[in-house]
């Protein structure tokens, strides 16, 4: 087994919840890829409030839905 050593900040720390002295190489990339995944998270939120994405209802997602497909079948 090989050992690495890190250097993070307080704040890497806190974001990727790395408050234990031992972490595995795969546990260190779960744990990022779970960061990475939360922040493309707000950026879709955020995207969506700007573009009046996040006001549509059920029903008016559905009938979006409904729209691809349809015009899907007609080609």
């Amino acid at each position: 087994m090989s050992t690495l050593t890190l250097t993070l900040t307080d704040e890497q720390v806190d974001r990727y919840g790395l408050h234990v002295d031992s972490v595995t190489l795969d546990q260190l990339v779960d744990k990022i890829k779970t960061e990475v995944a939360r922040e493309a998270l707000r950026k879709c939120q955020l995207i969506a409030g700007e573009e009046g994405l996040s006001d549509l209802t059920m029903d008016d997602i559905n009938a979006e839905i409904q729209a691809v497909r349809d015009a899907k079948n007609r080609r």
